[in-house]
């Protein structure tokens, strides 16, 4: 009788395995990340709605400081005017496809600011625009959302 061998495990076959996994758990998981920033006070909507396709969206953040005006932040580059986005928003709706662009303006942020933006989305050929705000708390007064008090909002759990 001869020696026994120690049996050989082939790796090449688990590598297989292990991918095929991989794309199957890739293909049926939706990945959704929402960017934010705590500077942008939302403001809140009575009537908000809850939508559920985000696919092909650009999301646009706008800061205004009372005093010294507003500044806008899009895929994580600061811009000090909106005609600055020009560039970016035309080249993600020729590239990408986007569709939509979602404005994420602090509460105070003054009409002519959000304008000139919405000029500069559509100009870029983006045919929706979709403002982003905090829905009424449950159990908020008939007539609306009873005003924050001043100062940061807390942080979201």
């Amino acid at each position: 009788m001869g020696e026994l061998e120690d049996p050989e495990i082939s790796i090449a076959a688990m590598c297989d395995i292990l991918f095929v996994l991989l794309t199957f758990f890739m293909s049926v998981t939706s990945v959704e990340i929402i960017r934010t920033t705590t500077e942008v006070d939302l403001p809140e909507a009575r009537d908000a709605t809850k939508l559920k396709e985000r696919i092909r969206w650009i999301y646009i953040d706008l800061l205004w400081v009372p005093g010294s005006g507003g500044s806008c932040s899009c895929e994580q580059k600061k811009y000090t005017e909106p005609e600055m986005l020009a560039p970016l928003l035309a080249r993600r709706a020729a590239e990408g496809g986007i569709t939509t662009a979602c404005i994420r303006a602090d509460k105070g942020t003054q009409y002519f600011y959000i304008s000139r933006l919405t000029k500069v989305i559509a100009e870029a050929g983006i045919a929706n625009v979709v403002f982003g705000t905090y829905a009424e708390p449950v159990g908020a007064p008939a007539g609306g959302a009873r005003p924050a008090p001043p100062g940061p909002r807390p942080p979201a759990k």
